[in-house]
């Protein structure tokens, strides 16, 4: 089982992409969306873009997995 999660683009290089999530930066591949800009809210798997949605989604991904987190 893979989990994704939801980032924000802070800058972009190539096809490599530093992301944040809550504080914490990646780097991630942008080859599936090559077009992301610093400011992106994004689902990165795998340490791979594969999609752009807004800030509100991005919320309710990461408050989802703080829950499992939490029951874990």
């Amino acid at each position: 089982m893979c989990l994704d999660f939801a980032a924000q683009v802070v800058s972009c290089d190539g096809s490599l992409a530093v992301v944040d999530i809550e504080g914490r930066r990646h780097r991630a591949s942008t080859l599936l969306l090559p077009d992301v800009r610093p400011g992106d809210w994004v689902r990165v798997a795998v340490g791979t873009i594969f999609e752009r949605i807004d800030a509100d989604q991005a919320a309710l991904i990461n408050d989802e997995l703080r829950s499992i987190q939490e029951v874990s």
